[in-house]
C-alpha cells in the first residue's frame, strides 16, 4: 500500500511539472504576441502622428494593405513561381551533386586529398561576385539564376558530406569488415548513415544560402521574381510595397527552413 501511494504521488508530480511547462510556454507565447502588437501599435501611431519618416519606414496598416493587394491581384503568386522555379531546381541539383561528390571525397582518400583544396578555395569565395560573369555567359534568364543557386548551395553540402564520410568511426568500419561487408554494403550501411547528420547540416545551410543567392541574383538580372520586385520598389521609393515584398520573401524563406527541419527529422530515421 505504501509503494502504491508513493508511485501515485510520483505520477502526480510528473503531471504537475508537465502542466507547469505547458502553462509557462503559453504565457511566453502570449507575452511575445502582446509585445509584437504593442510594437505594431506604437509604429502605426508614430507614423500617423509624423514622428516616423514614412518615406523610409511606412506603417503597418499601409504594409498590410499592400500585402493584401499583392495577394489578391495574383502578382505575388506569379513572381513567387519565378523565384521558386530557379531556387528549387538549383537546390535539387546542388544537393544531389554535392552529396555524391562529398561522399566520394570521404570514401576515396586520394580523390578527397586532390579535390579538397579546390572545395576550400571556392567555399571561401564570395560566390555572388560571379553572377555578373554568369550573366555574360548565360544571359538574363532562369539558367543564370539556377547556376548561381547551385554555386551557392553545393559547397556547404560537399564540405559537410566530405567531413561526415571522413570522420566515420574506424571501429564501425572494422566491425563491418569482420562481418564480411562488401564495398557497396560498407558504404550503404556504415559510411552513408554515419555521414547523414553532417550531410543534413550542410543541406540546411545550403537552403538558406540558396534563398539569398536567388534573391540577390534577381536584384541584378531579371524582369520578375521576388528579388526583382524588391529592387524595383526600392528604386521607385514605394516603401509600403517594398516592405510587403520583403515580408513575403521572409515568409517564403521561413517555410523553406521549416521544410528543411521536417526533412531532417525524416532523414534521421535512417541513422
Amino acid at each position: 500500500m505504501v509503494f502504491v501511494a508513493k508511485s501515485g504521488s510520483g505520477v502526480d508530480m510528473i503531471s504537475a511539472k508537465a502542466k507547469a511547462r505547458q502553462t509557462a510556454k503559453r504565457n511566453e507565447l502570449l507575452l511575445s504576441l502582446v509585445i509584437f502588437l504593442a510594437l505594431m501599435l506604437a509604429w502605426e501611431s508614430a507614423g500617423r502622428m509624423g514622428y516616423v519618416n514614412t518615406f523610409f519606414f511606412s506603417w503597418p496598416s499601409a504594409i498590410g494593405a499592400q500585402c493584401w493587394k499583392l495577394l489578391v491581384s495574383g502578382a505575388l503568386w506569379s513572381n513567387l513561381l519565378v523565384t521558386a522555379y530557379a531556387y528549387c531546381i538549383g537546390v535539387f541539383v546542388a544537393v544531389i551533386a554535392g552529396s555524391i561528390l562529398g561522399l566520394a571525397m570521404g570514401w576515396w582518400k586520394t580523390f578527397g586529398s586532390i579535390v579538397d583544396p579546390y572545395v576550400v578555395f571556392f567555399s571561401a569565395m564570395p560566390r555572388i561576385a560571379l553572377y555578373p560573369l554568369l550573366l555574360m555567359i548565360f544571359g538574363i534568364n532562369d539558367l543564370s539564376r539556377i547556376v548561381i543557386v547551385i554555386i551557392g548551395v553545393i559547397f556547404p553540402v560537399i564540405f559537410n558530406a566530405y567531413m561526415g564520410a571522413k570522420q566515420t568511426p574506424r571501429l564501425l568500419i572494422d566491425a563491418a569488415n569482420v562481418f564480411g561487408y562488401s564495398s557497396n554494403q560498407l558504404f550503404l550501411h556504415v559510411i552513408f548513415p554515419a555521414s547523414l547528420p553532417y550531410l543534413i547540416a550542410g543541406v540546411r545551410t545550403g537552403v538558406t544560402l540558396g534563398m539569398i543567392m536567388v534573391v540577390v541574383a534577381e536584384f541584378f538580372g531579371g524582369s520578375s521574381g521576388l528579388g526583382q520586385n524588391i529592387a524595383q520598389t526600392a528604386q521607385l521609393y514605394k516603401t509600403a510595397e517594398l516592405y510587403a515584398w520583403v515580408l513575403y520573401t521572409s515568409l517564403f524563406a521561413l517555410i523553406l527552413v521549416k521544410g528543411a527541419d521536417m526533412f531532417e527529422r525524416w532523414a534521421m530515421r535512417w541513422t
